[in-house]
Protein backbone atom coordinates (compact mmCIF):
# COMPACT_ATOMS: atom_id res chain seq x y z
CA UNK A 1 0.00 0.00 0.00
CA UNK A 2 2.82 2.42 0.83
CA UNK A 3 4.37 1.92 -2.62
CA UNK A 4 1.03 2.70 -4.29
CA UNK A 5 0.65 5.84 -2.16
CA UNK A 6 4.17 7.03 -2.99
CA UNK A 7 3.55 6.41 -6.71
CA UNK A 8 0.29 8.39 -6.60
CA UNK A 9 2.06 11.25 -4.79
CA UNK A 10 4.73 11.40 -7.47
CA UNK A 11 2.13 11.52 -10.23
CA UNK A 12 0.31 14.31 -8.42
CA UNK A 13 3.38 16.50 -7.96
CA UNK A 14 4.33 16.07 -11.62
CA UNK A 15 0.88 17.04 -12.87
CA UNK A 16 1.15 20.00 -15.32
CA UNK A 17 -2.34 21.41 -14.81
CA UNK A 18 -1.78 23.00 -11.36
CA UNK A 19 0.66 25.62 -10.12
CA UNK A 20 3.11 24.86 -7.31
CA UNK A 21 1.01 26.86 -4.85
CA UNK A 22 -2.21 25.10 -5.90
CA UNK A 23 -0.60 21.68 -5.53
CA UNK A 24 0.64 22.56 -2.06
CA UNK A 25 -2.84 23.69 -1.00
CA UNK A 26 -4.52 20.56 -2.38
CA UNK A 27 -1.95 18.31 -0.74
CA UNK A 28 -2.49 19.97 2.65
CA UNK A 29 -6.26 19.51 2.35
CA UNK A 30 -5.82 15.84 1.45
CA UNK A 31 -3.54 15.30 4.43
CA UNK A 32 -6.11 16.91 6.68
CA UNK A 33 -8.82 14.58 5.39
CA UNK A 34 -6.71 11.44 5.60
CA UNK A 35 -4.97 12.08 8.91
CA UNK A 36 -7.12 11.04 11.84
CA UNK A 37 -5.00 12.88 14.39
CA UNK A 38 -5.27 16.41 13.03
CA UNK A 39 -5.33 18.64 16.12
CA UNK A 40 -7.29 21.84 16.44
CA UNK A 41 -6.04 24.74 18.48
CA UNK A 42 -6.80 24.58 22.21
CA UNK A 43 -5.89 28.05 23.39
CA UNK A 44 -7.13 30.05 26.37
CA UNK A 45 -5.85 32.81 28.62
CA UNK A 46 -3.86 30.40 30.78
CA UNK A 47 -2.25 28.76 27.77
CA UNK A 48 -1.52 32.16 26.25
CA UNK A 49 0.30 33.30 29.39
CA UNK A 50 2.35 30.11 29.49
CA UNK A 51 3.15 30.35 25.79
CA UNK A 52 4.36 33.93 26.19
CA UNK A 53 6.50 32.86 29.13
CA UNK A 54 8.02 30.07 27.00
CA UNK A 55 8.94 32.60 24.33
CA UNK A 56 10.50 35.02 26.82
CA UNK A 57 12.40 32.19 28.52
CA UNK A 58 14.26 31.56 25.27
CA UNK A 59 16.43 34.54 26.23
CA UNK A 60 17.53 32.71 29.39
CA UNK A 61 19.71 29.67 29.97
CA UNK A 62 17.83 26.53 30.98
CA UNK A 63 18.53 24.72 34.25
CA UNK A 64 19.83 22.00 31.91
CA UNK A 65 22.51 24.33 30.52
CA UNK A 66 26.08 23.06 30.95
CA UNK A 67 29.47 24.63 30.30
CA UNK A 68 31.97 22.68 28.25
CA UNK A 69 33.70 19.82 30.02
CA UNK A 70 37.29 20.74 29.24
CA UNK A 71 38.72 17.49 30.57
CA UNK A 72 40.93 16.19 27.81
CA UNK A 73 39.44 13.12 26.14
CA UNK A 74 42.11 10.62 25.15
CA UNK A 75 40.72 7.97 22.89
CA UNK A 76 41.24 4.31 23.81
CA UNK A 77 41.61 1.92 20.91
CA UNK A 78 38.62 -0.10 22.15
CA UNK A 79 36.23 2.82 22.66
CA UNK A 80 32.97 2.71 20.74
CA UNK A 81 33.23 4.53 17.42
CA UNK A 82 30.61 7.23 17.13
CA UNK A 83 30.04 8.56 13.62
CA UNK A 84 27.88 11.69 13.40
CA UNK A 85 26.08 12.61 10.19
CA UNK A 86 27.20 16.02 9.00
CA UNK A 87 25.12 18.41 6.88
CA UNK A 88 27.19 20.82 4.70
CA UNK A 89 24.20 23.12 4.03
CA UNK A 90 25.36 26.16 6.01
CA UNK A 91 26.58 28.54 3.34
CA UNK A 92 24.98 30.24 0.33
CA UNK A 93 25.08 28.56 -3.07
CA UNK A 94 23.84 29.61 -6.53
CA UNK A 95 21.29 26.77 -6.48
CA UNK A 96 19.73 27.79 -3.17
CA UNK A 97 19.77 31.41 -4.31
CA UNK A 98 17.73 30.40 -7.35
CA UNK A 99 15.33 28.09 -5.52
CA UNK A 100 14.81 29.94 -2.24
CA UNK A 101 16.09 33.49 -2.66
CA UNK A 102 19.41 35.27 -2.38
CA UNK A 103 21.52 34.17 0.59
CA UNK A 104 19.27 31.25 1.59
CA UNK A 105 20.93 28.67 3.82
CA UNK A 106 19.73 26.20 6.43
CA UNK A 107 19.85 29.00 8.99
CA UNK A 108 16.94 30.78 7.34
CA UNK A 109 14.53 28.04 8.42
CA UNK A 110 16.16 27.58 11.82
CA UNK A 111 15.93 31.25 12.78
CA UNK A 112 12.25 31.69 11.91
CA UNK A 113 10.91 28.59 13.69
CA UNK A 114 8.22 29.12 16.32
CA UNK A 115 6.60 26.76 18.86
CA UNK A 116 3.52 24.93 17.57
CA UNK A 117 2.34 24.12 21.10
CA UNK A 118 2.92 25.27 24.66
CA UNK A 119 6.24 23.97 25.91
CA UNK A 120 7.79 23.09 22.55
CA UNK A 121 11.49 23.98 22.34
CA UNK A 122 11.62 26.36 19.38
CA UNK A 123 13.41 28.26 18.01
CA UNK A 124 16.68 26.43 18.49
CA UNK A 125 19.42 29.01 18.82
CA UNK A 126 23.09 28.09 18.29
CA UNK A 127 25.59 28.67 21.06
CA UNK A 128 29.33 29.11 20.74
CA UNK A 129 29.49 28.53 16.97
CA UNK A 130 26.67 30.95 16.16
CA UNK A 131 25.08 31.03 12.70
CA UNK A 132 28.29 29.80 11.18
CA UNK A 133 29.40 29.83 7.54
CA UNK A 134 31.06 26.62 6.36
CA UNK A 135 33.16 28.47 3.79
CA UNK A 136 35.31 29.55 6.76
CA UNK A 137 37.88 26.93 7.73
CA UNK A 138 38.10 28.08 11.36
CA UNK A 139 34.47 27.06 11.85
CA UNK A 140 35.20 23.54 10.62
CA UNK A 141 38.29 23.34 12.81
CA UNK A 142 36.29 24.26 15.89
CA UNK A 143 33.60 21.71 15.03
CA UNK A 144 36.28 19.03 14.87
CA UNK A 145 37.82 20.15 18.18
CA UNK A 146 34.45 19.94 19.91
CA UNK A 147 33.64 16.57 18.35
CA UNK A 148 37.01 15.03 19.21
CA UNK A 149 36.86 16.13 22.82
CA UNK A 150 33.34 14.72 23.12
CA UNK A 151 34.41 11.27 21.96
CA UNK A 152 32.81 11.52 18.51
CA UNK A 153 35.12 9.38 16.40
CA UNK A 154 34.26 10.82 12.99
CA UNK A 155 31.89 12.65 10.66
CA UNK A 156 29.85 11.17 7.85
CA UNK A 157 29.42 13.91 5.27
CA UNK A 158 26.30 13.87 3.14
CA UNK A 159 27.61 13.73 -0.42
CA UNK A 160 25.39 15.28 -3.09
CA UNK A 161 25.99 14.14 -6.66
CA UNK A 162 23.37 14.47 -9.39
CA UNK A 163 24.35 12.99 -12.76
CA UNK A 164 27.83 14.48 -12.53
CA UNK A 165 26.80 17.70 -10.80
CA UNK A 166 27.83 18.18 -7.16
CA UNK A 167 26.00 20.36 -4.68
CA UNK A 168 27.07 21.59 -1.22
CA UNK A 169 30.60 20.48 -2.01
CA UNK A 170 32.58 23.50 -0.79
CA UNK A 171 32.84 22.55 2.93
CA UNK A 172 33.80 18.98 2.03
CA UNK A 173 36.54 20.12 -0.32
CA UNK A 174 37.69 22.73 2.20
CA UNK A 175 38.16 20.02 4.80
CA UNK A 176 40.08 17.70 2.48
CA UNK A 177 42.34 20.53 1.29
CA UNK A 178 43.19 21.42 4.90
CA UNK A 179 45.56 19.84 7.40
CA UNK A 180 42.76 18.96 9.84
CA UNK A 181 43.29 15.42 11.11
CA UNK A 182 39.94 13.78 11.70
CA UNK A 183 38.25 10.63 10.35
CA UNK A 184 35.46 11.25 7.84
CA UNK A 185 33.45 9.26 5.32
CA UNK A 186 30.58 9.82 2.89
CA UNK A 187 26.92 8.97 2.72
CA UNK A 188 25.77 9.42 -0.87
CA UNK A 189 22.32 11.03 -0.71
CA UNK A 190 21.11 9.32 -3.88
CA UNK A 191 17.67 10.85 -4.10
CA UNK A 192 16.00 13.70 -5.91
CA UNK A 193 15.82 17.05 -4.17
CA UNK A 194 12.23 18.12 -3.68
CA UNK A 195 10.61 21.30 -2.39
CA UNK A 196 9.21 19.14 0.41
CA UNK A 197 12.70 19.26 1.96
CA UNK A 198 11.71 22.75 3.07
CA UNK A 199 8.10 21.78 3.77
CA UNK A 200 6.62 23.23 0.57
CA UNK A 201 5.80 20.38 -1.81
CA UNK A 202 7.06 17.27 -3.56
CA UNK A 203 7.95 19.12 -6.75
CA UNK A 204 11.47 18.29 -7.94
CA UNK A 205 14.33 20.76 -7.81
CA UNK A 206 17.05 18.49 -9.17
CA UNK A 207 16.87 14.80 -10.07
CA UNK A 208 19.13 11.78 -10.24
CA UNK A 209 18.89 9.44 -13.22
CA UNK A 210 18.38 6.00 -11.71
CA UNK A 211 20.18 4.12 -14.46
CA UNK A 212 22.93 1.55 -14.11
CA UNK A 213 25.36 3.68 -16.11
CA UNK A 214 24.74 6.78 -14.01
CA UNK A 215 25.16 4.89 -10.76
CA UNK A 216 28.41 3.40 -11.99
CA UNK A 217 29.65 6.87 -12.90
CA UNK A 218 29.04 8.14 -9.37
CA UNK A 219 32.00 6.19 -7.98
CA UNK A 220 34.43 8.08 -10.24
CA UNK A 221 33.72 11.30 -8.35
CA UNK A 222 34.93 10.11 -4.94
CA UNK A 223 38.24 8.41 -5.83
CA UNK A 224 40.46 11.24 -4.57
CA UNK A 225 38.63 11.33 -1.24
CA UNK A 226 38.73 7.57 -0.79
CA UNK A 227 42.49 7.67 -1.29
CA UNK A 228 42.93 10.22 1.51
CA UNK A 229 44.40 8.82 4.75
CA UNK A 230 41.68 10.55 6.78
CA UNK A 231 38.90 8.68 5.03
CA UNK A 232 37.44 6.11 7.43
CA UNK A 233 38.41 2.47 7.06
CA UNK A 234 36.76 -0.58 8.59
CA UNK A 235 39.03 -3.62 8.64
CA UNK A 236 41.17 -1.88 6.04
CA UNK A 237 38.21 -1.13 3.75
CA UNK A 238 36.92 2.35 2.95
CA UNK A 239 33.44 3.01 4.34
CA UNK A 240 30.78 4.28 1.94
CA UNK A 241 27.14 4.55 3.01
CA UNK A 242 24.27 4.74 0.55
CA UNK A 243 21.25 6.71 1.74
CA UNK A 244 18.69 5.05 -0.54
CA UNK A 245 20.07 1.59 -1.32
CA UNK A 246 16.80 0.47 -2.87
CA UNK A 247 17.22 3.14 -5.56
CA UNK A 248 20.27 1.39 -7.01
CA UNK A 249 19.42 -0.28 -10.35
CA UNK A 250 20.89 -3.76 -10.92
CA UNK A 251 22.42 -3.42 -7.49
CA UNK A 252 24.69 -6.47 -7.62
CA UNK A 253 26.37 -5.31 -10.83
CA UNK A 254 26.70 -1.70 -9.65
CA UNK A 255 28.26 -2.61 -6.30
CA UNK A 256 30.70 -5.00 -7.95
CA UNK A 257 31.70 -2.29 -10.42
CA UNK A 258 32.29 0.14 -7.56
CA UNK A 259 34.48 -2.35 -5.73
CA UNK A 260 36.59 -3.15 -8.76
CA UNK A 261 36.96 0.48 -9.79
CA UNK A 262 38.08 1.67 -6.35
CA UNK A 263 40.43 -1.26 -5.93
CA UNK A 264 42.09 -0.49 -9.25
CA UNK A 265 42.19 3.29 -8.69
CA UNK A 266 43.32 3.37 -5.04
CA UNK A 267 44.37 -0.11 -3.96
CA UNK A 268 41.63 -0.10 -1.32
CA UNK A 269 38.55 -2.25 -0.97
CA UNK A 270 35.15 -0.78 -0.15
CA UNK A 271 33.06 -1.36 2.97
CA UNK A 272 29.56 -0.68 1.69
CA UNK A 273 26.80 0.16 4.16
CA UNK A 274 23.11 0.23 3.25
CA UNK A 275 21.25 2.90 5.20
CA UNK A 276 18.01 1.51 6.66
CA UNK A 277 15.65 4.45 6.75
CA UNK A 278 12.39 2.54 6.90
CA UNK A 279 10.64 -0.06 9.00
CA UNK A 280 11.90 -3.62 8.91
CA UNK A 281 8.30 -4.55 8.13
CA UNK A 282 8.59 -2.70 4.83
CA UNK A 283 11.84 -4.23 3.67
CA UNK A 284 13.91 -6.93 5.45
CA UNK A 285 17.32 -5.49 6.27
CA UNK A 286 19.09 -8.77 5.53
CA UNK A 287 18.10 -8.44 1.87
CA UNK A 288 20.75 -5.75 1.51
CA UNK A 289 23.42 -8.23 2.55
CA UNK A 290 22.37 -10.69 -0.12
CA UNK A 291 22.58 -7.88 -2.68
CA UNK A 292 26.25 -7.26 -1.90
CA UNK A 293 26.42 -4.77 0.96
CA UNK A 294 28.87 -5.44 3.80
CA UNK A 295 26.59 -4.11 6.54
CA UNK A 296 23.53 -2.03 7.33
CA UNK A 297 23.01 0.91 9.62
CA UNK A 298 19.76 2.08 11.11
CA UNK A 299 18.95 5.61 10.07
CA UNK A 300 17.09 7.28 12.85
CA UNK A 301 14.32 7.09 12.97
CA UNK A 302 12.99 4.89 10.20
CA UNK A 303 13.09 1.48 11.94
CA UNK A 304 12.40 2.93 15.41
CA UNK A 305 9.45 5.16 14.59
CA UNK A 306 6.68 2.60 15.11
CA UNK A 307 7.87 2.05 18.70
CA UNK A 308 7.42 5.68 19.76
CA UNK A 309 4.28 6.59 21.66
CA UNK A 310 2.21 9.37 20.08
CA UNK A 311 1.34 12.15 22.53
CA UNK A 312 -0.06 14.98 20.41
CA UNK A 313 -3.39 14.55 22.22
CA UNK A 314 -1.72 15.84 25.37
CA UNK A 315 -0.45 19.09 23.82
CA UNK A 316 -1.99 22.54 23.76
CA UNK A 317 -1.44 23.72 20.21
CA UNK A 318 -1.21 27.37 19.28
CA UNK A 319 -1.15 26.88 15.52
CA UNK A 320 -4.46 26.93 13.64
CA UNK A 321 -4.23 23.20 13.01
CA UNK A 322 -1.51 20.63 13.63
CA UNK A 323 -1.04 17.90 11.00
CA UNK A 324 2.20 16.41 12.27
CA UNK A 325 3.23 13.97 14.98
CA UNK A 326 4.50 14.40 18.52
CA UNK A 327 6.29 11.42 20.09
CA UNK A 328 7.44 10.72 23.65
CA UNK A 329 11.26 10.59 23.82
CA UNK A 330 11.33 9.77 27.53
CA UNK A 331 8.95 6.82 27.28
CA UNK A 332 10.97 5.40 24.38
CA UNK A 333 14.20 5.55 26.41
CA UNK A 334 12.68 4.46 29.73
CA UNK A 335 11.23 1.36 28.07
CA UNK A 336 14.45 0.78 26.09
CA UNK A 337 12.46 0.40 22.91
CA UNK A 338 15.61 0.91 20.84
CA UNK A 339 16.20 -2.81 21.41
CA UNK A 340 12.83 -3.73 19.87
CA UNK A 341 14.41 -4.69 16.53
CA UNK A 342 17.75 -6.22 15.71
CA UNK A 343 19.00 -7.38 12.35
CA UNK A 344 22.12 -9.18 11.16
CA UNK A 345 25.19 -6.96 10.69
CA UNK A 346 23.18 -3.82 11.48
CA UNK A 347 24.75 -0.89 13.31
CA UNK A 348 22.61 1.06 15.75
CA UNK A 349 21.59 4.70 15.33
CA UNK A 350 20.62 7.37 17.84
CA UNK A 351 19.25 10.91 17.81
CA UNK A 352 19.94 13.42 20.60
CA UNK A 353 16.73 15.28 19.67
CA UNK A 354 14.36 15.65 16.72
CA UNK A 355 11.99 18.45 15.69
CA UNK A 356 11.68 19.40 12.02
CA UNK A 357 8.98 22.04 12.43
CA UNK A 358 11.61 24.61 11.40
CA UNK A 359 11.13 23.16 7.92
CA UNK A 360 7.59 21.84 8.05
CA UNK A 361 5.85 24.14 10.56
CA UNK A 362 2.52 22.55 11.56
CA UNK A 363 3.22 19.37 9.59
CA UNK A 364 6.42 18.47 11.39
CA UNK A 365 7.55 15.56 13.51
CA UNK A 366 8.71 16.13 17.08
CA UNK A 367 10.40 14.01 19.74
CA UNK A 368 9.07 15.74 22.82
CA UNK A 369 10.91 15.66 26.15
CA UNK A 370 14.41 14.90 24.88
CA UNK A 371 17.19 15.70 27.38
CA UNK A 372 20.96 15.12 27.49
CA UNK A 373 20.50 12.62 30.34
CA UNK A 374 18.00 10.50 28.39
CA UNK A 375 20.23 10.63 25.33
CA UNK A 376 23.20 9.50 27.44
CA UNK A 377 21.23 6.54 28.79
CA UNK A 378 20.27 5.49 25.26
CA UNK A 379 23.83 5.88 23.98
CA UNK A 380 25.34 3.88 26.85
CA UNK A 381 22.81 1.07 26.36
CA UNK A 382 23.45 0.63 22.66
CA UNK A 383 27.17 1.18 23.25
CA UNK A 384 27.31 -1.81 25.59
CA UNK A 385 25.27 -3.90 23.18
CA UNK A 386 27.48 -2.91 20.25
CA UNK A 387 30.65 -3.92 22.11
CA UNK A 388 29.16 -7.35 22.87
CA UNK A 389 28.12 -7.87 19.26
CA UNK A 390 31.64 -7.07 18.10
CA UNK A 391 33.07 -9.57 20.56
CA UNK A 392 30.73 -12.31 19.28
CA UNK A 393 31.55 -11.51 15.65
CA UNK A 394 28.08 -10.18 14.83
CA UNK A 395 29.54 -6.78 13.86
CA UNK A 396 32.82 -5.91 12.17
CA UNK A 397 33.45 -2.84 14.33
CA UNK A 398 31.88 -0.88 17.19
CA UNK A 399 30.19 1.76 15.04
CA UNK A 400 27.17 3.77 16.20
CA UNK A 401 25.66 6.42 13.92
CA UNK A 402 24.42 9.67 15.44
CA UNK A 403 21.75 11.63 13.61
CA UNK A 404 23.21 14.19 13.67
CA UNK A 405 26.08 16.56 14.32
CA UNK A 406 24.36 19.63 12.87
CA UNK A 407 20.88 19.00 11.47
CA UNK A 408 19.58 22.22 12.99
CA UNK A 409 16.40 22.49 10.92
CA UNK A 410 15.50 18.96 11.96
CA UNK A 411 16.31 19.72 15.58
CA UNK A 412 18.90 16.93 15.63
CA UNK A 413 22.34 18.16 16.64
CA UNK A 414 25.14 17.80 19.17
CA UNK A 415 26.57 21.28 18.70
CA UNK A 416 26.15 23.72 21.60
CA UNK A 417 22.96 25.77 21.77
CA UNK A 418 21.53 28.46 24.04
CA UNK A 419 19.28 26.11 26.03
CA UNK A 420 21.51 23.14 26.80
CA UNK A 421 24.91 24.70 26.22
CA UNK A 422 27.42 21.89 25.82
CA UNK A 423 25.31 19.33 27.68
CA UNK A 424 24.86 16.99 24.72
CA UNK A 425 28.60 17.00 24.00
CA UNK A 426 29.35 16.35 27.67
CA UNK A 427 26.81 13.51 27.73
CA UNK A 428 28.38 11.96 24.66
CA UNK A 429 31.83 11.96 26.23
CA UNK A 430 30.52 10.57 29.50
CA UNK A 431 28.69 7.76 27.72
CA UNK A 432 31.85 6.72 25.86
CA UNK A 433 33.87 6.76 29.08
CA UNK A 434 31.21 4.84 31.02
CA UNK A 435 31.05 2.09 28.42
CA UNK A 436 34.84 1.91 28.50
CA UNK A 437 35.05 1.71 32.32
CA UNK A 438 32.36 -0.99 32.53
CA UNK A 439 34.22 -3.10 30.00
CA UNK A 440 37.51 -2.64 31.87
CA UNK A 441 35.88 -3.65 35.17
CA UNK A 442 34.21 -6.66 33.57
CA UNK A 443 30.65 -5.51 34.30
Amino acid sequence: MSKVWEFCKQLFWRAPFLTSSQKSNVYTIMRRLLRKHSRKTAFGDESLEEYIKNILDIQKSSFLFESLDKTNYIRDKDDIKLIAYYLPQFYPTPYNDEWWGKGATEWRNVSKAMPQYVGQYQPKLPGELGYYDLRILDNIKRQVELAQNAGVWGFCYYYYWFDGKRLLDEPVDLFFSSDIQYPVCFCWANEDWMKQWFGVSDEPLIRISHTEENYKNFIHSIVKYIADDRYITINGKKLLAIYKPRNIPHVERVLEYWRQYIKKATGYELYLIAVMGESYDTFPAEDFLTKGFDAINEFFFGPQRKYFQEIQDTKRFVCDEFLGYVYDYKEFVDQKKYFSDSAKKTYRAIAPMWDNTARKTNQGLILDGATPALYQTWLEDIGRETKKRVQTGELDDSLIFINAWNEWAEGAYLEPDMKFGYAYLNATKQAVLNVRSEEESGE
